[in-house]
């Protein structure tokens, strides 16, 4: 019978060496590729796991291959989420944005944390006068680009959503804007929105009206629904912040599926576990009544 090699994690990694008895190797990395060593030392596996390895030539060696692991992972988490994109706010509050919040992190993104929208625009290089975000043609006036690359914000009931229509100038000011909330147990992901042609928050909400068949109920429970809610199961909670974290990760790294997410929304309905997905287009906007029109006056009549 074959003897097993002798297998190590290389320090500081994800990937482990594995040592042959006959004096060969590989090293399987953290991202599940096997490379072949050259010529290692027999004593390599000791000096990995700091046991003593009875010659300089293995410690040597073990330092190198964990030189270049360390280097291979830093690749790989720049091709995972690039760091010229990791300027990411996170709006809202509650167990997912915490769990969302853990996953950025382990990816080496720290969001900056915001109760709401308000909370967000009222930050520094944003107008909390206004309630906008500054022009991003504004040249090298202090605060003219916009201070994230990426906002994502989770609401658990539609009061939560509110002031949702003002971070929807995000996209015409350079970020990307990724919204999910809930409506007791239905979850949605909205499309997410990279410029100003893409579907808004109060757009995809016309367009759920829309397409209802009791939209005037559906409208009325929004209105009314209460400021707090009960906690979403942890099955639901975990689908709808993989969904987030799938789109976020598509427009970290320009993926080809981002296009589909532009025009998509995602809904789960956590009380029969049924996931679906539904076109949403933006519409322009209908055009202004005229001034007289607006204030009742003219001598419109009948047909």
């Amino acid at each position: 019978m074959t003897p097993e090699p002798h297998v190590a994690r290389v320090p500081g990694s994800g990937a482990d060496a594995l040592v042959e008895h006959d004096g060969t190797g590989v090293v399987r990395t953290s991202a599940g590729a096997f490379l072949r060593l050259q010529h290692p030392p027999a004593g390599l596996a000791d000096a990995l796991t700091g046991a003593p390895a009875g010659d300089d030539e293995s410690g040597a060696y073990a330092a190198k291959l964990t030189a270049e692991m360390a280097a291979r992972e830093a690749a790989d988490a720049e091709r995972r989420w690039p760091a010229a994109r990791r300027n990411v706010g996170l709006v809202g509050e509650g167990a997912l944005i915490e769990a969302l919040a853990d996953a950025l992190t382990g990816w080496g993104v720290a969001p900056a944390r915001f109760p709401d929208g308000a909370a967000l625009l009222a930050a520094p290089g944003a107008d909390p006068a206004g309630g906008d975000l500054p022009d991003a043609a504004a040249g090298d006036r202090p605060g003219a680009a916009p201070p994230w690359d990426l906002v994502i914000a989770y609401a658990d009931t539609p009061a939560a959503r509110a002031g949702w229509d003002a971070l929807d100038s995000l996209p015409g000011h350079g970020a990307a804007w990724l919204r999910a909330y809930r409506e007791g147990q239905v979850c949605f992901v909205d499309p997410i929105s990279l410029s100003t042609d893409d579907p808004t928050a109060e757009q995809v909400r016309r367009r759920r009206l829309a397409a209802s068949t009791v939209p005037r109920e559906l409208d009325a429970w929004q209105r009314a629904a209460a400021g707090s809610a009960e906690e979403l199961p942890t099955a639901a909670r975990t689908l709808v912040a993989a969904r987030i974290l799938t789109v976020a990760l598509a427009w970290a790294q320009r993926a080809d599926t981002l296009e589909t997410y532009r025009g998509t929304l995602w809904k789960l309905v956590a009380a029969t576990g049924t996931l679906s997905e539904h076109p949403v287009l933006a519409y322009d906007p209908p055009p202004a009544l005229p001034a007289s029109r607006a204030a009742g006056g003219g001598a419109a009549r009948p047909s």
